[in-house]
């Protein structure tokens, strides 16, 4: 049982090189600061050896070669500053830093509320192409869309939602979208977002069904026929097979 705690440690010290090893593969500007904290954690687990070897626990138990360990450490840190200064001598102009600064900025856009609802909602697409568009960054889309506070605030929100809505919030969408049928098809720009967010839920029999009802009775031609795309019907007459609305 006191072979336990030197287990550990000597998994431990395998953890650190095995996440440095993973670190090769993903060069960031910010990783060489990580070298102190390495540092750190390596004197840590030299100093509870230091502490078992006086307690007597190590009796008898072969000591872990932590000058070995330390020495593989030191030679993955430097190949980290190595990629580090090699991510910068790449990205001499900046490129790197000014992306990050538009990925931060548009994620501030999207998730403040004072803004309004299409400048917030256009953000999406940047977020998404460089995979922040996060759970945060959805729950505030479906915030919008859930307490709109203008016309156009909920086909905004759908336009972020795209391909995140799921059958949790299938019946609150669809019910938003039949009002504003029932209200007499007063907002196309609803109509035409809310066909492309919900359609990634199907086969669902509730959304095949209105899309079904759409593409028959919308008195809009071009979302009739996006609606007709979405659930494989004939596109009406006149209207191209690839019609995106604006």
């Amino acid at each position: 049982m006191k072979s336990i705690p030197i287990i550990a440690l000597i998994l431990a010290v395998a953890a650190l090189g095995f996440a440095l090893r993973q670190s090769e593969f993903i060069p960031s500007l910010e990783k060489s600061k990580s070298n102190d904290a390495l540092q750190s954690e390596v004197q840590e687990l030299r100093e509870r050896l230091a502490v078992l070897e006086s307690a007597g626990t190590l009796k008898g138990i072969a000591a872990p070669d932590v000058g070995n360990l330390e020495q593989q450490v030191d030679e993955l840190a430097s190949n980290q500053q190595d990629i580090a200064e090699l991510a910068l001598g790449i990205d001499s102009l900046g490129v790197l830093e000014t992306q990050e600064r538009e990925i931060l900025n548009a994620y501030k856009i999207l998730v403040d509320e004072s803004k309004p609802a299409g400048q917030r909602a256009k953000q999406a697409a940047l977020l998404k192409r460089y995979g922040q568009f996060d759970q945060q960054a959805v729950d505030s889309m479906w915030k919008l869309f859930s307490e709109p506070k203008g016309a156009y605030d909920q086909a905004s929100a759908l336009v972020a939602l795209k391909g995140h809505l799921t059958l949790d919030n299938r019946d609150d969408v669809l019910a938003a979208l039949n009002s504003d049928i029932e209200g007499g098809y007063k907002n196309g720009r609803f109509r035409y977002y809310g066909i492309e967010a919900v359609e990634s839920l199907l086969p669902d029999p509730a959304v095949q069904e209105w899309l079904t009802h759409l593409a028959q009775n919308d008195p809009e031609p071009k979302i009739a026929g996006r609606a007709a795309r979405s659930v494989g019907l004939p596109v009406p007459k006149g209207q191209p097979k690839g019609d995106r609305r604006k």
